[in-house]
């Protein structure tokens, strides 16, 4: 579950590692996190993954209530909705700024994402992680670190965990997706900002909206089975 390479900062390697295991779908939503264990598998020392968990913690990723175990934070289709209005016009100002400042060398980097994406598209988990990359490299070119920073904030909370991921959640998404960037990679290399604003704009709705569909009937269906465990 969790790499084994330790880097030179085992905090920095122990909140890296859960933190991947929370966006990959291996520690799942209200699942409780033993720090003993986990320092275990990390085959680490149990103070920096302590550490990694406050830093996750104030990340909004884990949450520990006083006196309680720390556990996977869960957000329901109505918190993910406000999430992505608030990521979705962020990201549409940092695409506006960063547009002017794309390079020749940036558009290179920008279609080996695309080729990644197209041999990912049956892989949902490896396309999701493009997908961010891609748009988060757009993104860094717009010269403004403290917008990058909140949108990759709120991203990480969007899609808490893999599982509710809209390419894992939304049949066919991976193709539509794919479409949808090489229009808008089209729009940016004209400089057309407006367009680029559209398809961008166009793009997300659609992945909200179809994103928040599966979300609510998961939820319905958590319930349901939260409701059935406790009349036994």
């Amino acid at each position: 579950m969790f790499k084994k390479n330790v880097p030179p900062s085992r905090e920095e390697f122990a909140y890296e590692a859960i933190k991947e295991a929370i966006l990959g779908g291996h520690l799942l939503p209200g699942e409780k996190l033993n720090l003993t264990t986990l320092a275990e598998q990390l085959n680490i020392s149990i103070i920096p993954v302590n550490n990694a968990i406050k830093r996750l913690t104030s990340e909004g990723l884990i949450r520990q209530k006083p006196h309680h175990s720390p556990y996977v934070q869960e957000f329901s289709a109505r918190s993910t909705n406000e999430v992505l209005i608030i990521r979705y016009q962020l990201e549409e100002l940092a695409l506006r700024e960063a547009i002017p400042n794309i390079t020749e060398e940036d558009f290179s980097q920008l279609n080996e994402y695309m080729d990644e994406m197209e041999i990912h598209k049956k892989n949902d988990h490896l396309y999701a992680k493009t997908n961010r990359a891609f748009h988060m490299y757009i993104y860094s070119l717009s010269d403004l670190p403290l917008l990058c920073s909140m949108i990759d904030d709120l991203w990480n909370k969007s899609e808490l965990n893999f599982c509710r991921s809209v390419f894992y959640l939304v049949k066919g998404m991976a193709d539509h997706s794919f479409e949808e960037h090489k229009e808008l990679l089209n729009a940016i290399r004209i400089k057309d900002i407006e367009l680029a604003l559209n398809i961008l704009r166009g793009h997300k709705n659609y992945s909200r909206i179809n994103l928040l569909k599966s979300l609510e009937k998961h939820d319905k269906e958590m319930a349901l089975v939260e409701n059935r465990y406790a009349s036994f």
